[in-house]
């Protein structure tokens, strides 16, 4: 057991017998890496095999893709290529086969290529000659036009994972070949900062579900529609922090980080004790799944009729799934939890859907998709929405101008009494540094800091701050809760502080 692992989350745990499940905490505990970074690579191959064959429809009836947008962050040693090779070898191997059928199928088409040119010269030839004796064409022409309708057609290439491509060989591929692909790197270094993720927009399309026109000058353009595309990226910080650095603001303002499902889990580096060995029953049931869904949607792809199963959820899951979006909803309004992040926040309810459809589907449930399903989900996308706003989303700049005023306080203003100081506004824009001189980003960060219950109005421009809560009752925000000000302690670490020294922090509901 690794108790000495600090867990920041309570990752939950889905139907101990499920595959998802078996195989992702008997994996995770073999290569000794967190539960939590197993079930996501998991979640990846899962989300390859199932997009194919299954859609999700919405409460509303609107229909998209399950595809999913997976990033693990993680150091050098925390065995990323270890994980992803247990669980996408059954594609890998799927792959492998559909790729040596198709280099016989390829060869069946260069000779019947060849037997059809023959054929389409033969009869040109007769029309000539019958054309210039003056005779009647039309019998040949006729044959003619039934030797164009067969025609042999290309092998397609049955091409189902890239790990490094460019955005205008990933869209042919998906239009000329198969529609069906899953961007996989265990060290995708390559993928961020290469020419993969040049066209931010392309991917924003494919997730949706809607049709991409790509333009090409070389050759004819196309229409790229009804494709599927998932990714399971596993990067190491630096490589985020820098594609971050060059290309944040324009992923974020294109809602390309608001489609991810990230992580950032807790190393296990320092603290393994040798693996358990993975119960082949378990690795040979996963597989076999894996690679049942995929010829299931290999033979939706080489049907004239047979289309993808839509999934819905059942009355009652309904209901939830509006009452989880309504949670969320709210949590988008002023100083809500969402507040900073609504465009993560708009696409959140869009993953829950799509990892209940995917584990539905994958575990082989009957029907439509109930409650217990979702409620897994959303406790999934919770704890991975925790990870996006912690290590992705960034810092609001009321955050941290409000941190930087605290330190400006403090630097310029000499207790009145222990942990109390009192300034005038005017000597904050006078002498402070950073952005608190800025007076349309000062004002929003004096009423933060009133609104947590460090601050007060004392008289027209003076004012008292306090290290701890100052009023006599509840702050109308929370530290810590609400938001999170590092220069000030935690709202739960105040009353603590007050209990330990015999004292409680009392707070008095005013009558409205």
């Amino acid at each position: 057991m690794h108790t000495s692992i600090n867990k920041e989350e309570h990752w939950p745990a889905f139907d101990e017998h499920s595959l998802f499940e078996s195989m992702s905490r008997e994996v995770a505990q073999h290569v000794e890496v967190a539960p939590e970074m197993a079930r996501t690579t998991a979640l990846g191959a899962m989300a390859m095999a199932c997009q194919g064959g299954i859609d999700v429809a919405y409460p509303n009836g609107h229909v998209v893709p399950v595809s999913l947008y997976l990033l693990t962050i993680a150091n050098s040693g925390e065995r990323k290529t270890a994980l992803e090779a247990w669980f996408f070898k059954p594609i890998r191997d799927f792959q492998a086969v559909q790729k040596k059928e198709g280099q016989r199928s390829t060869q069946l088409y260069q000779r019947d290529l060849k037997n059809w040119k023959s054929d389409e010269k033969a009869l040109e030839k007769k029309r000539t000659q019958a054309f210039v004796n003056g005779e009647s064409v039309k019998e040949i022409e006729q044959k003619q036009a039934e030797l164009d309708r067969q025609q042999p057609q290309p092998t397609r290439l049955r091409q189902l994972i890239y790990e490094n491509v460019t955005p205008s060989a990933l869209t042919y591929s998906l239009h000329e070949n198969i529609p069906l692909a899953c961007l996989v790197s265990s060290e995708a270094g390559n993928i961020l900062e290469g020419q993969a993720f040049r066209d931010l927009y392309m991917f924003n399309s494919i997730w949706s579900g809607t049709p991409l026109d790509v333009a090409r000058r070389s050759s004819e353009s196309f229409t790229l529609e009804d494709s599927r595309l998932s990714m399971a990226l596993m990067a190491q910080p630096k490589v985020i922090e820098r594609f971050l650095e060059k290309r944040g603001n324009e992923a974020r303002d294109n809602g390309f980080l608001s489609r991810l499902i990230m992580i950032k889990p807790a190393s296990w580096i320092g603290s393994r004790i040798g693996g358990n060995p993975v119960a082949p029953n378990t690795v040979k049931d996963f597989n076999e799944r894996v690679t049942s869904l995929l010829s299931e949607a290999f033979a939706i792809l080489d049907s004239d009729s047979q289309q993808r199963r839509i999934l819905e959820f059942t009355a009652s899951a309904k209901m939830r799934w509006q009452e989880m979006q309504q949670s969320i909803e709210q949590d988008m309004a002023e100083h809500g939890k969402y507040y900073h992040a609504r465009d993560h926040a708009s696409k959140l309810m869009d993953n829950v859907t799509r990892i209940a459809a995917i584990l539905h589907t994958f575990e082989g449930y009957e029907g439509d998709m109930g409650i217990g399903v979702l409620e897994y989900a959303h406790q999934l996308c919770k704890c991975y929405s925790h990870h996006y706003l912690k290590y992705l989303a960034g810092e609001p700049e009321i955050v941290t101008v409000t941190n930087e005023l605290v330190r400006e306080i403090r630097r310029l203003v000499d207790a009145k009494e222990a942990g109390k100081y009192q300034f005038k506004k005017t000597w904050i824009r006078q002498k402070g540094r950073g952005q608190t001189r800025n007076p349309s980003k000062l004002e929003p960060a004096l009423q933060l800091l009133t609104q947590l219950g460090h601050l007060k109005k004392l008289s027209q421009g003076l004012y008292e701050f306090s290290e701890t809560i100052l009023l006599n009752t509840q702050p109308e925000l929370k530290n810590g809760i609400d938001y999170h000000i590092e220069e000030l302690l935690r709202y739960d670490e105040q009353e603590l502080q007050h209990r330990d020294r015999g004292r409680y922090i009392v707070f008095v509901e005013v009558s409205k």
